[in-house]
């Protein structure tokens, strides 16, 4: 197999190895470094690479990776797993969803991949994570938490080949009903989309779970099953591949602003289909009359939702996934 190498964490057969990889330097001279773990089979197969937090304040996929972890037999393991549990460290440790060192930028590391060498602090990071990440990976999971534990969906790089299908059976393996087969025009700057379409490396992301208060635990363990489950359709693990009914793909996705602000009740959940016009929440004034029911532009799966209860004119109302399909056989 090959030898995988992330920043100081070298990969052995039969064992665990730590480290950290420097993807910049602080005001105060202090290297800021992501953990990295490698998980090493004794035998060859694919190089699996794991990153969690690319949005500092969304840590379930954290959980999720250190659970699945943790459950691994190293001496049944075929081919590796290099995990980065924390990507954005400095939005981490600030519970935000960007860099504080990212001031005049806006700095979403979820947009800037395959980064720049010469740019700001969010795009030399990427640039690093990115290296690192097309020198040793065959294939990718990316987590993200949204705002309600209930939420999930997922995203496949959608390209003609093996690549496509390699990324399609990753897919269908996590299993989340709503699934988008996404296109290389969407979500560019995404290290997914950017490893996939430019060097064959078949990516998913999974919307999993809540963040903040909306943390579950129960998403951590259903996380860490549905990720030992793309394992084993990667061939990785030696289990039966768990096959999930229900998988539906979209065409696309949309976000639902709202014209005015208020006290909101949601009137809708993430998983749920709505049909277009439908009321998915009420709008009341701050003496408490009814100003609004706010009714969706287009029918869909409930991606996931804007729990309110105060909102600001222009705020996310909601996310629906459109046109839902069942899932053709593989």
């Amino acid at each position: 197999m090959k030898q995988i190498q992330v920043g100081t964490a070298r990969g052995q057969a039969g064992a665990r190895t730590e480290g950290v990889l420097k993807v910049g330097v602080l005001p105060d001279a202090r290297p800021v470094e992501l953990p990295v773990i490698v998980m090493q089979g004794p035998g060859d197969g694919p190089v699996l690479w794991l990153q969690g937090c690319i949005h500092g304040n969304e840590q379930c996929g954290t959980f999720v990776i250190h659970r699945f972890l943790a459950g691994l037999d190293l001496s049944k393991l075929k081919g590796a797993v290099i995990a980065l549990p924390v990507l954005n460290l400095t939005a981490f440790q600030f519970n935000r969803r960007t860099s504080p060192f990212e001031i005049y930028h806006g700095g979403d590391l979820n947009r800037v991949f395959p980064g720049d060498p010469g740019g700001n602090f969010t795009q030399q990071m990427a640039h690093v994570i990115f290296q690192a990440l097309v020198g040793n990976a065959d294939c990718m999971v990316d987590f993200h938490t949204a705002h309600l534990k209930e939420t999930r969906w997922a995203l496949f790089t959608n390209l003609p080949g093996a690549v496509g299908k390699r990324a399609e059976r990753m897919a269908r393996a996590w299993g989340y009903v709503p699934t988008f087969p996404t296109p290389p025009t969407t979500l560019t700057g995404a290290a997914y989309m950017q490893a996939a379409t430019k060097h064959g490396i078949p990516g998913l992301i999974v919307e999993c779970g809540g963040k903040g208060p909306a943390f579950d635990e129960a998403a951590v363990a259903d996380g860490a099953e549905r990720l030992r489950n793309v394992a084993r359709a990667l061939g990785m693990i030696e289990e039966p591949v768990t096959r999930h009914e229900g998988v539906h793909y979209v065409s696309d996705f949309a976000w639902v602003r709202g014209r005015s602000g208020g006290l909101y009740r949601n009137l809708v959940e993430p998983g749920q289909r709505i049909k277009k016009g439908q009321v998915i929440g009420k709008l009341f004034d701050i003496f408490g009359k009814p100003r609004e029911s706010v009714r969706a532009p287009e029918g869909g799966f409930v991606l996931t939702v804007n729990p309110g209860p105060l909102l600001i004119s222009g705020d996310t109302l909601i996310h629906i996934g459109l046109n839902p399909r069942p899932a053709p056989a593989l």
